[in-house]
């Protein structure tokens, strides 16, 4: 109440003095949004305002169509998001092949819109080519520039993605780890950590019954944050094994080449959008029969990445007569690294409580993998998390969601726990009464890490993949520093819990 009685003195004082309205207004932008950024466009201060979130600036989407022109560039505010007609655009890839499959196959492709103070804006670090503008972030103040050199006969180019100079990591063990992005990426780790080389953002996802559309959550704030603090960025795609029907659509787009040819076009045209240095597929929950086609899809994607540059990398599940989906000798020939689920040896559907990942499981696991793949390919997958198993008096499980390792620490503390150490799991372990239930956890710290980083030894193995960034402790990334980039003994983190 008190800032609108101001707002009108100010209007009031206003009017009798004569005092311009545009200053009015500017002035009101600024009490009201004062998170926003100043914007101008060839120096002509504009009455919108911006942001400036995670490296990414953000802009009013009604200045599309005024200052921002591409006729083949159509803002659609119902479905929130700048959709992008690639057949009349002048892309250019890495070379003539790629930019032709891109333009035939990539159809119609989007940049979301994101919400702020419920008004919609879009990314201009991600649409600047097509938009021909230049732009820079000074202070609190955002400065666009119509690019000149957009309008000369040979540089009218809309998007221009050259092939990339990201090589893989040679000479030293890698480790990735997997982060989890809903429609907002989470931020960058405020440093680099020496143990962790690789983010997989879990960005593209197959549209089921999408036409072989992908669903984009990309952010180019990400990938820039992440280059400038020493990350090599790997988009994740999948083909939404989570949403029912994946699993039929995913045979269908195997079996049509248009379906999948339109799949390979855009995840390889918003892989070079957000600027990334590879892509990392994870299909899941592929029939059987289709092991053929995921080695078919990953070999024409090898085909492009080759060109573009990108690394190319596949999670597969562990050898098992149930996972025959995946030919792992095959997915091999196409990629740079695989990388082998190791975990779930107790999941969510689990009829007894256990282990995520012991140790003899995740020992097999790799020795059956290695009759398959090279060991300077295979990443072996590492869990950052843990279950909190509650059980009955008979043993039957009542609940068992995952749980961070932080969370974890925090549970012992507060109970005042003792782990104990398994040595067949090579894990801690605790249980403690709940109500007429008994609650039981597997731990995973650095401890347990340090036996898995330990195979990628003894095996000689290209490095880590973990599941996933969120759920770990920032502390264990010096395990992962220690024992692959230092060689570190394992007896350095043999301390008790």
């Amino acid at each position: 109440m008190k800032k609108r009685i101001l707002t009108w003195l100010i209007i009031f004082a206003m009017a009798i003095t004569g005092i311009n309205s545009f200053f009015l207004l500017y002035f009101l932008a600024a009490d009201t949004a004062r998170d926003s950024y100043l914007l101008y466009y060839n120096d002509q201060m504009l009455f919108q305002r911006g942001y400036y979130i995670e490296n990414t600036p953000y802009l009013p989407v009604e200045l599309i169509g005024i200052y921002m022109k591409n006729p083949g560039i159509k803002a659609d505010e119902i479905d929130k998001r700048l959709e992008i007609d690639l057949s009349v655009q002048n892309i250019v890839m890495a070379d003539e092949t790629t930019t032709k499959f891109v333009k035939d196959h990539g159809g119609s492709v989007y940049i979301p819109f994101r919400e702020i103070e419920n008004h919609l804006y879009f990314p201009l670090n991600t649409t600047v080519q097509f938009f021909h503008m230049k732009y820079s972030v000074i202070g609190t103040t955002i400065r666009m520039y119509h690019d000149t050199l957009a309008d000369t006969s040979n540089s009218n180019v809309d998007f221009y993605a050259p092939k990339k100079a990201t090589q893989r990591i040679e000479d030293e063990k890698i480790s990735l780890a997997w982060d989890y992005a809903g429609t907002i990426t989470p931020s960058v780790p405020s440093q680099k950590y020496p143990g962790l080389d690789v983010l997989a953002p879990t960005w593209f996802h197959l549209i089921t019954k999408g036409g072989g559309n992908v669903e984009n959550n990309g952010d180019k704030g990400y990938t820039d944050t992440a280059h400038a603090k020493g990350y090599h960025v790997w988009a994740t795609i999948t083909n939404n094994m989570s949403t029912k029907g994946s699993t039929a659509f995913t045979t269908e787009t195997f079996q049509n080449r248009e379906l999948l040819n339109k799949s390979v076009a855009q995840y390889l045209f918003y892989s070079c959008l957000y600027d990334v240095d590879g892509i990392n597929i994870d299909y899941e929950d592929v029939a059987d029969e289709d092991a053929a086609g995921l080695v078919a899809f990953t070999a024409l994607l090898r085909n492009y990445t080759e060109r573009q540059g990108l690394i190319l990398s596949i999670d597969t599940l562990i050898p098992r007569p149930w996972t025959i989906e995946y030919d792992r000798a095959a997915l091999a020939e196409y990629v740079d690294y695989l990388a082998i689920m190791t975990y779930d040896e107790h999941y969510s559907g689990s009829k007894v409580a256990g282990s995520v990942a012991s140790l003899p499981w995740v020992e097999e696991a790799v020795q059956s993998t290695l009759k398959d793949v090279p060991a300077s390919k295979l990443l072996l997958g590492i869990p950052l998390y843990t279950r909190i198993w509650t059980v009955d008096s008979a043993g039957k499980v009542i609940t068992n969601p995952a749980a961070k390792m932080p969370a974890i620490r925090s549970l012992i503390e507060e109970k005042a726990l003792t782990p104990t150490w398994l040595d067949t799991e090579k894990q801690y372990y605790i249980e403690y009464p709940e109500d007429s239930h008994l609650t039981k956890i597997w731990i995973e710290d650095s401890r347990s890490i340090s036996y898995r980083l330990n195979l990628i030894t003894k095996y000689d193995l290209a490095g880590a993949a973990c599941w996933q960034l969120r759920q770990g402790e920032e502390t264990i990334w010096e395990v992962f520093e220690g024992m692959l980039k230092e060689n570190q003994a394992m007896s350095f983190y043999q301390q008790p819990y």
